[in-house]
């Protein structure tokens, strides 16, 4: 097994905890917060969240393709996140994504608002290392998009599911494919 899993799956289940216990001391914990309640709405925002899910990939996926930067820091993600098993980058894409939904848009952006929430998004994905910079930068226009669904539909359903797809392709692909040769130009 990964040495980051276990870890990992720990810090995020307690801070889903911390999340779900900052969210009901605000009195705001229901059901609708984190599923719409009509089933048209349902639809409506699960297209949203697959579509924001693919906007972000496809980004990723362009980058990684045509930037050396992106291609570094994808060399940099294999040495932390491979090998690992289908079942192992599910856990870890449900456990991340949620938790990190949970947190960031259910319980701190109602308190500081969509922008500040978005760079504090950024700034916990922050990695003192150089080859993390542009991560950081997408960690936060993530945490933008992701916020905006939040802000739309009052619900935590299309984030969620839009973090939760971009973390399990985009971990799968890392565990799946060959590494690109480092040959495009910043």
């Amino acid at each position: 097994m990964k040495t980051i899993l276990v870890p990992a799956l720990r810090f995020y289940l307690v801070l889903g905890l911390l999340a779900m216990g900052i969210i009901a001391l605000q009195d705001r914990l229901s059901l609708g917060l984190f599923f719409p309640t009509e089933r048209a709405t349902a639809a409506t925002y699960l297209l949203w969240g697959l579509g924001a899910a693919l906007l972000l990939i496809a980004l990723s996926l362009y980058a990684s393709r045509n930037f050396l930067w992106a291609q570094l820091l994808d060399r940099e993600f294999r040495r932390i996140l491979v090998p690992l098993g289908s079942w192992q980058i599910g856990a870890i894409a449900l456990l991340s994504g949620t938790a990190e939904e949970v947190f960031f848009r259910g319980a701190i952006q109602p308190l500081l608002g969509l922008v500040p929430t978005s760079l504090l998004f950024g700034a916990v994905h922050l990695i003192p290392r150089r080859v993390f910079l542009p991560w950081t930068a997408y960690a936060a226009f993530a945490g933008l998009l992701f916020g905006s669904l939040f802000e739309l539909s009052g619900t935590l359903f299309p984030n969620t599911l839009s973090h939760v797809a971009v973390n399990f392709l985009m971990i799968w692909l890392l565990n799946h494919s060959d590494p690109a040769p480092s040959t495009a130009s910043d």
